[in-house]
């Protein structure tokens, strides 16, 4: 249109929906006018403010509209009806319609539908080609169709990026409080998990629905955050159900076909009841498998002290690599250094093949370097990266990431020996991959880039570049922030870890009020981490808990 009109709309309501035309006029005109749209679309302004004309009096008595209401009505591109069944009574309404039509084309009047049924709100005045928003499936989406068509612009310009904005506010606008809801929900879903084995199927039926709310505009922050955290819930029950199967499926005597169908029924304790009312004494590769399997019921149960009995009993009779780098996993995840050591000198004896070669050795510079025999750990890392190498030319999708670990890890080995360029090295080298693979699937690749971030941030921290080591970290808590709202259990741990670093780049370049900040938001994830898993955490907890504490008493003095 080229007449210049004062306001963008004008708002023609029944008054007994005030409440609701006060809330729209509000709304847009406090809508900031996104910087990436007005680059995109140059003649966009800033906001909308002053853009709506909203009549506040009642009108009663008079026959017809007021010289003002023409005025304003003359000076309004558009026209936003609210659409109700008081609305199609209101004589004022009407007039307001026909007025407007007199000098305006009906493609520039929209209604709003705030209660009712369509076809029994809308003004007989109104013609049939009107923008029709329903606000009773979602006040925010009808909102942002009434922005979009005021602006001229697509819908799905702005839905987009609202969509993502929204999530960010309210996980910054929770804050603290956020975190402590989520340690709460946290614990309690330790002491929640599902009981009862349902068959698979029962699990992807609860998962859908669950994802099915999810998709839900009108979900709260905290909603989506409870769903979140149970979805994620039966998603590592279903990890841990496939993992059971996998070992059911290696069995074929009859014991365990009666166990797994008492499995599918009713669940890990029932299971585990038939596989021992029969002991067999013949120690053969069957009498391997079941005690794997076992092993993994009792994982499913959370008794790892059971686990670990039957997975000595299972390579205490089958010690192939199979079996042995089970085990060796499942003690590197309860912290069995030494043991898990013994176990992984002896796989690399084997005669295995390539990738087996390159798993086993990249596990042993890991183990070596815990064990602080550093010459030993580069060897095997070298080795590794040898094989992962030509892996990774021959199958990347399969192994690039394998071969960004082995990288990771040499950059992890080369800072503590204080090599530290070819620590940085090595660490690009890693972040340049993992980036790579998280464009093809940010799902499933996102966590592996922070962790490089986080390791560079560390490894500048520690060459006394400040600026890139705060850049690095803070990249790696925001992307971790945004993460830990799907997987606490998964993303705790590492948020808590580049909290503190950050904190501790802080103090020593004396931003105390900021590091303490960060610390504490720490100390509140180890306390959980700690109480879940002291053996693992304890160690980092009293760690953020002392500089807590340091900062404080600097604080009184």
């Amino acid at each position: 249109m080229n007449i210049s009109y004062k306001y963008r709309a004008f708002l023609s309501y029944s008054h007994k929906d005030k409440a609701f035309a006060v809330w729209l006029q509000k709304k847009i005109e406090n809508y900031i006018i996104p910087q990436a749209l007005r680059k995109k679309y140059p003649h966009l302004p800033e906001n909308l403010k002053r853009s709506v004309f909203r009549d506040d009096e009642e009108l009663t008595s008079a026959s017809a509209l007021s010289s003002v209401l023409e005025q304003a009505l003359d000076a309004s591109e558009r026209l936003i009806v609210v659409c109700s069944p008081d609305a199609v009574v209101s004589k004022w309404v009407e007039k307001e319609i026909i007025y407007f039509k007199k000098s305006h084309l009906e493609r520039f009047i929209y209604t709003v539908i705030v209660n009712g049924d369509i076809k029994d709100v809308m003004p007989n005045v109104l013609g049939n080609e009107v923008l029709a928003v329903d606000a009773q499936q979602g006040k925010k989406m009808a909102l942002i169709k009434i922005i979009a068509s005021l602006l001229d612009v697509p819908f799905s310009d702005i839905w987009a990026r609202e969509k993502r904005e929204a999530k960010k506010r309210a996980f910054l606008r929770l804050g603290i409080g956020f975190v402590f809801v989520l340690v709460l929900l946290y614990s309690l879903l330790q002491y929640n998990a599902i009981t009862s084995n349902a068959q698979l199927e029962e699990l992807h039926v609860k998962m859908s629905t669950l994802e099915y709310k999810l998709k839900r505009s009108t979900l709260k922050a905290d909603e989506i955050y409870a769903l979140q955290n149970r979805l994620q819930a039966l998603k590592e029950m279903k990890k841990r159900k496939e993992d059971t199967l996998k070992w059911f499926g290696m069995l074929q005597t009859s014991l365990a076909k009666k166990a797994k169908k008492v499995y599918d029924d009713k669940g890990a304790d029932e299971a585990l009841a038939i596989l021992e009312s029969e002991s067999s004494q013949q120690e053969d590769e069957d009498f391997a498998k079941k005690n794997i399997l076992r092993a993994k019921l009792y994982i499913e149960k959370n008794d790892y002290e059971q686990a670990n009995m039957f997975y000595e009993k299972a390579v205490t009779v089958d010690g192939g690599y199979e079996n042995l780098y089970e085990y060796v996993l499942f003690l590197m995840k309860e912290h069995e250094t030494q043991k898990a050591q013994l176990l992984l000198e002896k796989l690399n004896s084997y005669d295995l093949n390539r990738e087996e070669k390159a798993n086993v050795l990249n596990r042993l510079g890991i183990n070596y370097r815990k064990l602080k025999r550093l010459d030993e750990a580069e060897a095997c890392y070298m080795d590794a990266l040898k094989l992962r190498t030509k892996l990774a030319k021959e199958n990347p999708k399969k192994y690039r990431l394998d071969l960004a670990w082995t990288y990771n890890n040499l950059g992890v080995l080369y800072k503590k020996t204080n090599e530290l360029n070819a620590s940085e090295r090595v660490h690009h080298k890693a972040f340049e991959l993992r980036k790579d693979l998280a464009k093809q699937d940010p799902t499933k690749y996102t966590f592996f880039v922070t962790c490089s971030m986080h390791n560079l941030g560390e490894l500048y921290k520690g060459m006394k570049d400040t600026k890139r080591a705060e850049s690095f970290f803070k990249d790696a808590i925001k992307i971790r922030r945004e993460l830990i709202v799907s997987n606490p259990k998964k993303y705790m741990p590492t948020l808590a870890n580049s909290l503190h670093e950050l904190a501790t780049l802080y103090v020593s370049s004396n931003r105390q009020k900021e590091a303490k900040t960060l610390y504490e938001e720490a100390l509140i994830l180890r306390t959980t981490l700690a109480t879940q898993n002291p053996q693992a955490y304890s160690e980092d907890l009293e760690k953020t808990r002392k500089a807590v504490e340091k900062i404080l008493s600097s604080e009184d003095k």
